[in-house]
């Protein structure tokens, strides 16, 4: 039997795990989230894979070890098990909404194409990529936002749909990031 999926729409952070296993959203990621537009029904609180293993808050990760934890988790998107290890807990919970807005930091991107989605998959989702550190664009509706001082993802996109006051760290504190957010989740919500 099809089930028809019991929300509009929902949004997700995807960006790359600075604590492995941990899942949970980072204050910051958390205060973004619950400012949106959307349903608490529509909040996804839990980061990439979206498993609730290791979603407890915990303490702050070093720049350092964040950054290399993510390079590695980035290289680790190339290899051909990435999808397999993790499209379907991307695909549960994609089934939860009929849309779904991914928030795409840095490598989220990048993890999000090497997911490889069918078709079908794609013409429900919609990115928001902060800061994009990929080797293309998805195959999907996409906005990139791109800092004036992030010379991390200018290195990956010289052309995006808009360019903010930030560097690679803060897009999540800078209001023009924000107001771009919730202009996009205000439309995917009218159409």
């Amino acid at each position: 039997m099809n089930h028809l999926p019991q929300l509009p729409l929902q949004v997700a952070f995807l960006t790359g795990q600075s604590r492995p296993p941990g899942t949970a959203l980072t204050p910051a990621q958390r205060a973004f989230l619950d400012a949106l537009p959307i349903p608490t029904a529509g909040r996804v609180i839990v980061n990439f894979p979206y498993s609730d293993a290791g979603s407890e808050e915990s303490a702050p990760v070093p720049l350092l070890v964040a950054s290399v934890r993510n390079a590695r988790q980035y290289l680790s998107a190339r290899r051909a098990d990435f999808p397999l290890r993790h499209r379907r807990a991307v695909e549960a919970l994609l089934s939860r909404a009929e849309r779904t807005l991914f928030l795409a930091g840095s490598c989220g991107l990048e993890l999000f194409n090497a997911l490889a989605l069918p078709d079908d998959t794609l013409r429900r989702v919609t990115i928001f990529a902060y800061g994009p550190v990929a080797r293309r664009r998805p195959d999907c509706a996409c906005v990139l936002v791109q800092g004036r001082r992030d010379w991390l993802s200018r290195r990956y996109f010289r052309a995006v749909d808009a360019r903010v006051d930030a560097g690679h760290m803060d897009y999540l504190a800078v209001p023009a990031v924000f107001d771009l957010a919730a202009d996009l989740v205000r439309r995917m919500t009218l159409s």
